[in-house]
């Protein structure tokens, strides 16, 4: 397993959740996971609406690579506070992380791949943290 995460922004607090992220999942997950020969790179992107940048989710069969490359308004998280950025980060994530590990070509070519399990995980260690909760936890805002 080679699980990433990285970021692209042009601001608001993205760039530390990415990292706050993947400082939290990317080793574990590369352990947890390492019998599987796959990738699962993750790009985090919070840009200017004007950039019309797509979301999108890419499988590469030859290199055995799930892109999973998503988007964020940054004039819509600029107006937000951090912990409220980390919460909707939170949510559009795992809507992305599903709508990759779902992927048809992705999951003929990995059929043994338990994306479930790998999707618990991810939001187990995330909870531990604060992330992918129900509800914002706005006691994190003075942490």
């Amino acid at each position: 397993m080679d699980f990433s995460i990285i970021t692209d922004t042009a601001g608001a607090n993205i760039s530390e959740l990415g990292s706050a992220l993947r400082e939290l999942l990317v080793d574990k997950v590369n352990q947890k996971f390492k019998k599987y020969n796959v990738s699962i790179g993750i790009a985090i992107r919070c840009l200017p609406d004007s950039y019309e940048r797509k979301s999108f989710v890419r499988y590469t069969k030859s290199d055995n690579y799930l892109t999973i490359d998503f988007c964020v308004s940054l004039e819509e998280y600029e107006t937000k506070y951090k912990v409220e950025q980390m919460f909707e980060l939170g949510k559009v994530f795992l809507q992305w992380l599903d709508k990759g590990l779902v992927n048809k070509a992705f999951k003929v070519n990995n059929p043994n791949f338990d994306g479930d399990s790998f999707k618990k995980f991810i939001i187990l260690l995330g909870r531990e943290k604060g992330w992918f909760s129900d509800t914002i936890n706005w006691n994190l805002e003075f942490i």
